[in-house]
């Protein structure tokens, strides 16, 4: 870990806002408490950070963004004035709802690679600040450090061109109760002018794919009913943000069932890509879940209804017997030919 600049700015939530508030900035000692904190998140976020995102094109599309841009210049010849810019643009696009937040850019190399950290605490948490129009003091709380030093948003850069390089990165954010809750719109889209590598459609309908397939190919009853059983409570997941491994892992499948849906998916490494789940995009790949019994009768329902719709209960005839029941208005019969 070679850190040789950190600058911290008290942000204001400024969308929407007319003046602003002027933000103050200041050096962070590389010692110390504090110092020990965010060496910390820096020496962690190539772990840690494990959503992957990557800066929008300009909108003719160009190589051009914004804040990249910033960051570039930010990294050129690390400053308080230079990443004051960076503070702004972040205060521009944090809602009150986000609230007061102190950033942290921490700059560094690693070989010949250029690194930098940027992170940003709730104020009121693990931070004190104390602000005038030109200046910031910041000062390190222990006591509340252990109760909250883990509330931060962070995203890491890491390229040794600062020319044609960090085009791409990766992001966290832990003041959100899940590591899987999809990150604040605000922190990724707006500030960061960027988006998650892996769409949340792509990534969605990757995962549907492989669970619909898996259920199909599979010769284990008992596979078939625990990804049925998945599909039919995947609404539960709306706003978050998963990989096709941590599906499996949320629903407590067994190794068979998600050795089963990893077979269906073409790279190993894609089941470990992070999307936005889309429960709209999942409901069209797998809209229905049907159920055959070997006494000919078919049930069908939509796959987030299943459950509701059709009572199941074992039945007295043999342990591997089931009853299912239902009942409503007769809305529609059909008839077809043998597929």
């Amino acid at each position: 870990m070679a850190i040789e600049h950190i600058h911290t700015y008290l942000v204001h939530p400024g969308k929407g806002s007319e003046n602003a508030p002027q933000i103050g900035g200041a050096n962070v000692p590389l010692n110390g408490q504090l110092f020990n904190l965010l060496g910390g998140i820096y020496a962690k976020s190539d772990v840690e950070c494990d959503i992957e995102i990557s800066f929008n094109q300009s909108e003719q599309g160009t190589q051009n963004n914004p804040c990249r841009d910033l960051i570039v210049a930010y990294l050129s010849g690390p400053t308080i004035p230079r990443g004051r810019h960076i503070a702004d643009r972040l205060e521009l696009a944090t809602t009150h709802r986000s609230g007061l937040g102190l950033l942290f850019l921490i700059a560094g190399t690693e070989g010949r690679q250029h690194k930098v950290v940027i992170s940003r605490f709730p104020a009121n948490s693990a931070i004190l600040a104390e602000e005038d129009q030109r200046q910031l003091s910041v000062a390190f709380l222990e006591r509340v450090f252990m109760r909250s030093a883990t509330a931060y948003k962070a995203a890491v850069y890491k390229d040794s061109s600062l020319q044609s390089g960090f085009w791409m990165g990766r992001a966290i954010d832990k003041q959100l109760n899940s590591g899987v809750i999809q990150l604040s719109n605000y922190w990724i889209a707006d500030f960061l002018a960027s988006d998650f590598r892996t769409t949340s459609a792509a990534g969605t309908r990757r995962l549907a794919v492989a669970l619909r397939d898996a259920a199909k190919r599979s010769g284990n009853i008992t596979v078939k009913s625990e990804i049925a059983a998945a599909v039919t409570l995947a609404g539960s997941l709306r706003g978050r943000t998963l990989s096709v491994r941590e599906f499996g892992e949320q629903f407590g499948l067994s190794n068979a069932s998600k050795e089963a849906i990893a077979n269906e998916i073409k790279a190993p490494g894609l089941a470990e890509e992070r999307f936005p789940f889309d429960f709209e995009e999942f409901s069209k790949q797998i809209a229905y879940r049907s159920v055959e019994l070997d006494s000919g009768g078919i049930l069908s329902a939509a796959s987030s209804d299943f459950d509701r719709v059709f009572h199941r209960e074992p039945s007295d005839a043999a342990p591997e017997m089931v009853r299912f029941s239902t009942e409503g208005r007769i809305v529609s019969e059909t008839l077809g030919k043998q597929r």
